[in-house]
């Protein structure tokens, strides 16, 4: 939008943008929603895993290091390897041993995501939940609180308690929220799924997210709405009724369900080849609009490309070695559970 429009939409506003045009691409520009719903997901799932019989604490922090690293890692070293070829500098020792601990995440450290490696800030907040969540749910049961109880507790204390040392942390509410859902009784869960129709949450999500894009709806305000509301979507999927459910059950989306982690670890990386070769592929004649989606289509084909040889490289032995964690019954998007598990 910068380039074409001559505006950044990280500084002029919804309404700054008067074309139809413009404002759908602002819309899609600051629609990164994906991540929280990934948050969402992975509550849910380390839920089920830690509160399930036979769990054991050191075999699932091994399981985790071994889901999250390895694709972790291929990611690095293919940023630090397109970093010279960009004219971006190395990272220093500092920001290099901090973003393999995921400090990157932590703002008030002022560690630099490396190259187009921004995206794994997201893994600090999933490390240390997965780490600390099977504490919380130990500490609950020798204070004789109820799981959930505990869940929601110790979700406010680490969503804000860190706040108090001037860090902010919100984003762990969007964990911990979907940890409830994991934690509720099946016919809880039903009770909440067959309450809301199927077009109802798709409405409530157009309007929460639109709203949140358009700036009526400010961060803290926005993270509450759509963890709610993404608990809510969860229901939905895990009940496995309606359109909505089978709309995510759909092979293509549960395939790229599969290969997710590594597409959004790389994506960036693609997204930045297709800006370097931006005007050798571009078609001159077809105008401004109709080549921003077109080659929308390439890089987003290119990140999937790329994330599925990442999956294939660094994803795919962890399932080959060990069963998926045994919720597929409930949910119907085995794939995508998969793809966090």
């Amino acid at each position: 939008m910068a380039t074409f429009r001559g505006g950044n939409p990280n500084v002029v506003a919804w309404a700054g943008w008067r074309q139809p045009f413009d404002k759908v691409l602002y819309w899609l520009f600051h629609s990164h929603h994906g991540v929280y719903v990934f948050f969402l997901l992975s509550g849910f799932l380390i839920a089920k895993i830690a509160s399930g019989e036979g769990f054991s604490y050191c075999r699932f922090v091994r399981n985790r290091m071994l889901r999250i690293y390895p694709a972790f890692l291929l990611a690095l070293v293919l940023c630090l390897a397109a970093g010279p070829l960009l004219g971006i500098p190395l990272p220093s020792l500092r920001d290099f041993v901090f973003n393999l601990l995921f400090l990157n995440g932590v703002p008030t450290l002022g560690v630099t995501g490396i190259v187009f490696n921004n995206v794994s800030w997201s893994l600090f907040y999933e490390m240390v939940f997965y780490l600390s969540f099977p504490l919380v749910l130990t500490v609950g049961r020798l204070l004789r609180l109820p799981a959930i109880a505990a869940t929601a507790l110790a979700g406010v204390v680490f969503a804000y308690g860190p706040a108090l040392a001037g860090m902010y942390f919100e984003f762990f509410v969007f964990l911990f929220a979907g940890a409830i859902v994991g934690l509720l009784a099946p016919s809880g869960l039903r009770a909440v799924a067959v309450t809301f129709p199927d077009f109802v949450v798709v409405l409530l999500y157009c309007i929460a997210t639109s709203m949140m894009t358009t700036g009526y709806l400010n961060t803290a305000q926005f993270v509450w709405l759509f963890a709610g509301l993404g608990a809510l979507l969860l229901c939905k999927a895990v009940d496995g009724e309606g359109w909505f459910a089978r709309t995510l059950a759909w092979r293509p989306l549960a395939a790229l369900g599969r290969i997710s982690y590594s597409f959004y670890l790389l994506h960036s990386v693609a997204l930045a080849a297709l800006f370097a070769l931006w005007w050798h592929l571009a078609i001159p004649a077809l105008g401004d609009a109709v080549n921003v989606v077109y080659l929308g289509i390439v890089g987003f084909a290119g990140a999937v490309g790329i994330g599925l040889v990442s999956f294939r490289l660094a994803e795919q032995f962890y399932f080959r070695r060990r069963q998926a964690v045994p919720v597929s019954a409930a949910f119907p998007v085995d794939a995508s559970a998969q793809s966090v598990a």
